[in-house]
């Protein structure tokens, strides 16, 4: 997944990470690390939703518990999201959703799996003249355009994150921008970022007519039309708020669930947690 690749750790923790490696680079676990009153802790960094362990090989539950187990007990706490291929036998987790496409079956099959809301959302939108753009460049423009229209806006740094991620991956070829435009407006964005064969819908927005004309649903069907048939997963990122969720289900997306690990190892961090 993108999200462990050193140059995205770099960006989302401003360098401030160190990660667990078993031999010659067999397995890694990335350990973004932040401060609190002299105090060192690994904390999941914005704009990430997944990481844990990561290997080419098969990760088992032994591994991923040999990993945590060897956490060093000098960070004061650990509050991490294992990704999907993360299962243990002898830790506790809560499991979080994550919905996904799979693409690699033609576009007609995509379809049958559409909900009925859907396919009318669909159509709507295919009437209303919109063009798909996923060509642009102009990382300010859909900075601007994110946020203007973000539902509940963020921190002036989680900005600045994600303009170099975007920033990064499309100078990397690991992400692109995907743009719905009427009349030569721009009505609803997406950042797709890229990393082998998934592709990962960042930060969907659209504006009052955006969402008249339903184009977050002619934005993402463009991509499932796009990928159909190849060796893709399309990662819709979540989510446990049931409107969004629902909004991804109605493109068939399955549940892949992922989990959450915490642990205390400093009972002053969790007095100053709370």
């Amino acid at each position: 997944m993108v999200y462990a690749e050193s140059w995205y750790l770099d960006i989302v923790c401003n360098k401030n990470w160190s990660a667990l490696v078993l031999g010659d680079y067999e397995a890694v676990m990335p350990l973004p690390l932040k401060s609190k009153m002299g105090l060192t802790y690994v904390q999941q960094p914005f704009w990430t939703q997944q990481l844990g362990v990561f290997s080419k090989k098969e990760i088992t539950t032994d591994l991923v518990d040999t990993f945590l187990n060897n956490i060093p007990k000098k960070l004061a706490m650990v509050s991490l999201n294992l990704n999907e291929t993360n299962l243990t036998e002898n830790q506790k987790l809560d499991s979080k959703t994550n919905l996904i496409v799979d693409l690699n079956i033609s576009f007609v099959e995509i379809k049958t799996n559409l909900s009925s809301n859907t396919k009318r959302n669909c159509n709507k939108s295919n009437k209303e003249d919109l063009i798909i753009d996923f060509d642009s460049t102009d990382v300010t423009e859909y900075i601007n355009f994110f946020k203007a229209h973000i539902k509940n806006p963020i921190s002036e740094f989680h900005y600045s994150c994600l303009e170099q991620i975007i920033t990064e991956s499309i100078k990397k070829g690991k992400g692109f921008i995907a743009l719905v435009k009427h009349e030569n407006e721009i009505i609803a964005a997406s950042l797709i970022l890229k990393s082998d064969n998934r592709l990962i819908y960042r930060t969907g927005t659209s504006n009052q007519k955006g969402k008249d004309l339903k184009a977050m649903f002619f934005l993402v069907e463009s991509i499932l039309k796009t990928y159909q048939s190849q060796n893709y997963l399309l990662d819709f990122e979540g989510s446990e708020l049931e409107g969004v969720s629902r909004f991804y289900k109605g493109f068939g997306a399955q549940n892949s669930p992922y989990y959450y690990y915490k642990k205390y190892n400093n009972k002053l961090l969790k007095v100053l947690k709370k």
